[in-house]
């Protein structure tokens, strides 16, 4: 009787047991499946952060492109004067006429951003991003950066320590003309990342 007694008692403790090791890998199942949504939901909104934003910024490299070219065309006339006009106006003004020389634009009308991609890097979700992925928008930002904290700072510092050296403008065309150049190549292929990054985060 007591064996009859006992063997129920184990079948009733295992399947309790049973009961309850389910119910808590159901738990975590539910739980996995709930956090895996959210991280996956996470990605895809900053993946679409991103794509927007660089697509904002290709519009403003656009203008920035045809601005820059138009500049340096303007410097490789001032270049080639034969009556070296900018050293007569610098002399005749007492300071070099940088409006002249940028051919009354603006070096850096609008900047290029980079919130959505720091927002991104700050919560970590980059790290959910495949390989591919994440290597053509690292890529990006990095030439973006380049150009807008290197080589567009660059020729701003220059033409502002210059500015008062009004004897040697030739010498400052010359570095601008090389800068610019190095710039607009760089600008080159800032817009074909733009394209395929941007192409890559539609698919």
């Amino acid at each position: 009787m007591n064996k009859l007694k006992n063997k129920e008692n184990f079948k009733k403790y295992l399947g309790e047991g049973l009961l309850i090791v389910f119910s808590v890998l159901f738990a975590l199942f539910i739980n996995k499946t709930y956090l895996d949504a959210k991280t996956n939901s996470a990605k895809n909104n900053a993946l679409k952060q991103i794509k927007t934003e660089l697509i904002d910024n290709q519009k403003t490299l656009n203008k920035m492109m045809a601005d820059h070219s138009a500049m340096l065309k303007n410097i490789n006339n001032l270049i080639n004067s034969k009556n070296d006009s900018i050293q007569q106006i610098a002399r005749a003004k007492g300071y070099l006429p940088v409006y002249i020389i940028l051919d009354n634009k603006s070096l850096l009308e609008k900047p290029l951003l980079n919130s959505a991609w720091s927002s991104a890097q700050s919560i970590g979700i980059i790290s959910e991003f495949d390989f591919k992925t994440l290597q053509y928008i690292n890529a990006t930002y990095e030439l973006q950066q380049l150009i807008m904290n290197t080589s567009i700072e660059n020729i701003a510092e220059r033409i502002y320590i210059k500015s008062n050296d009004i004897e040697n403008t030739k010498g400052l065309m010359i570095e601008l003309n090389l800068r610019f150049g190095n710039l607009q190549g760089q600008e080159y292929n800032l817009e074909n990342l733009y394209k395929e990054t941007i192409e890559m985060l539609k698919q």
